[in-house]
């Protein structure tokens, strides 16, 4: 039934289908961002195509594709050294979006694909074809950075106003501390905002090394 799908847009909108590919078990077509929401709109409204569900919004941020099986050198897998970032050719386009869609009578889905470049992290919002991209977008926002032109209210949900910066961009430190949120110095072993110290053979349970009301030898 997939094929399908992509054997209607071939006819419709041939510039989009000539992308698509299969990966992993699923039809993925990459659109550009100008005609996102009207290709959107013809596989909601279109009778063959009948993809009224949105399942979901995703983002990823290529910057560290190319290391990230081998941790690319970092503390984390999502962080990148700076040595790195100086030195490496940068990933363009470096931010993609996908739009899994779905129909619920012919049972059948689709991954429209988006690419945008770091200098340019815009796309429209499809918050007028599907109510329930009003949440996933702003996440995406909240998390990534990327803004979805003509939402009805982009803001924060998960952060607070003045977090600074989008923690799964994965050039954002892994242990960077947010300004406004002091860490909580608690007598046992609960701990406060922000990630432990790990790393370097030290657990991420044991949180509470460098209080001072805790026994620095003691493990959770």
């Amino acid at each position: 039934m997939a094929q399908a799908l992509i054997d209607l847009l071939r006819e419709t909108y041939p510039e989009a289908a000539s992308s698509a590919h299969s990966e992993k078990g699923d039809e993925i077509v990459t659109v550009p961002r100008e005609r996102l929401v009207e290709i959107c709109r013809f596989l909601k409204e279109e009778p063959r195509a009948d993809l009224k569900l949105l399942a979901q919004i995703a983002c990823v941020d290529l910057l560290t594709y190319a290391s990230e099986s081998t941790g690319g050198g970092a503390l984390a897998s999502i962080e990148v050294p700076a040595y790195d970032l100086d030195r490496k050719r940068p990933v363009e386009p470096r931010y993609r979006l996908a739009y899994n869609l779905g129909s619920i009578t012919k049972k059948h889905r689709l991954r429209l694909r988006v690419e945008l470049r770091s200098d340019d992290v815009k796309v429209p919002t499809v918050t007028g074809l599907w109510r329930t991209a009003d949440w996933w977008e702003r996440y995406i926002y909240d998390m990534f950075g990327v803004e979805f032109v003509g939402h009805p209210n982009l803001t924060r949900i998960m952060m607070y106003p003045e977090f600074e910066g989008f923690p799964l961009r994965k050039d954002y430190p892994v242990r960077k501390r947010q300004p406004l949120v002091p860490e909580l110095d608690f007598p046992d072993l609960v701990r406060g905002p922000g990630p432990g110290p790990g790393g370097a053979g030290v657990p991420m349970s044991q949180t509470h090394v460098g209080r001072s009301n805790v026994d620095p030898d003691a493990y959770d």
